[in-house]
């Protein structure tokens, strides 16, 4: 038990909230807990692996803006018919906290071990563009629900929120004269926004932080589940994919004109539009804009977790001006 107590002691600092999530995971579990090892500790989420006679569960606590995770889930398993995601079995949600069945041996970047298995990532993909898909009808209810709403037409609300806070860009490391242009690219933002969504391609519920690492292969079933689902947005489907297509180049070396890159790219994107002229020119318009998506993103991270906690994530760090200054370089290419 007392590693519980050190595991949830990232999320919370009150010992009256340590020995309710400990008494909660007793009651949920009895006598069968035979052993515990945390799996993950970050400021924006910690899970626990328990060990029972029946097999490994997982106990995951998020801040509270997170915990629609189980909402989430929810929802996709019942509205969506969705299965390759975790179940949840109980939730506390005065504790923001919910139990899990293991859905996977090992996450995909685990199993590359540094050297990139297509075939693997190729099943992960198609598990992802289902996912998309089979929440197109239902975008109105998860945002009723309190998923947040990062479509295109909120774009150029949601941006202006962030560079009319001229304190927020200073701190954040960017000058005078760089805070003016992105003031001043409003209109250009607008444009992007509405000739993107003018190819018609519809906007579902997407994973903010989608990669290989939240990916789990089954050894026993094959199949890969999608984890990490608490970080979703109702936005446009090629933003979370064209993030992921980062991935494949920076951390596994692999080359833009392999093979292998373009068997993912074709992965990512077939069946959304049926002109590949038309596809290509809504792939250029996303790059101009995926930075602006991927501060959403880091910002909702921020506002829901520590800052302090957070900035002691090196990777974390820097990313507010890096993400306005490649927004910045993407306008020189539309003027």
């Amino acid at each position: 038990m007392q590693q519980i107590a050190n595991w949830i002691s990232i999320l919370t600092n009150n010992k009256n909230t340590h020995n309710q999530i400990i008494l909660w995971a007793k009651n949920i579990l009895g006598s069968n807990m035979l052993g515990t090892e945390i799996v993950v500790q970050t400021p924006w989420s910690s899970v626990l692996r328990i060990s029972t006679p029946e097999g490994p569960f997982y106990l995951k606590q998020t801040p509270p803006t997170l915990f629609i995770e189980v909402d989430i889930l929810q929802k996709y398993r019942n509205l969506c018919k969705i299965t390759d995601i975790p179940e949840v079995i109980a939730e506390n949600k005065n504790l923001h906290c919910f139990f899990m069945k293991e859905c996977g041996d090992a996450t995909l970047r685990t199993l590359f071990d540094g050297h990139l298995k297509i075939d693997l990532l190729v099943q992960g993909l198609q598990v992802y563009n289902a996912m998309q898909r089979a929440t197109v009808p239902h975008v109105a209810v998860f945002i009723q629900a309190g998923v947040p709403d990062w479509r295109l037409k909120q774009f150029p609300t949601l941006y202006q929120d962030l560079v009319g806070n001229e304190s927020f860009l200073t701190v954040n490391g960017l000058e005078a004269s760089q805070i003016k242009t992105l003031q001043d690219a409003m209109m250009s933002l607008e444009a992007l926004c509405q000739e993107l969504s003018s190819y018609g391609i519809p906007e579902c519920l997407n994973h903010s932080d989608f990669h290989e690492n939240n990916m789990l292969f089954s050894s026993t079933t094959k199949k890969i589940s999608i984890i990490d689902l608490g970080e979703t947005a109702i936005n446009h489907p090629f933003f979370s994919l064209a993030a992921f297509l980062k991935i494949p180049g920076n951390r596994y070396k692999v080359p833009m004109d392999s093979t292998d890159y373009h068997i993912l790219h074709d992965t990512c994107f077939q069946g959304w539009l049926s002109s590949n002229e038309d596809l290509q020119k809504a792939l250029e318009l996303t790059e101009k804009l995926l930075p602006i998506y991927l501060l959403f993103a880091h910002m909702r991270l921020v506002n829901a977790t520590c800052s302090i906690a957070l900035g002691t994530i090196p990777r974390m760090n820097n990313r507010v001006k890096e993400a306005f200054l490649w927004f910045i370089k993407n306008l020189n290419t539309i003027r």
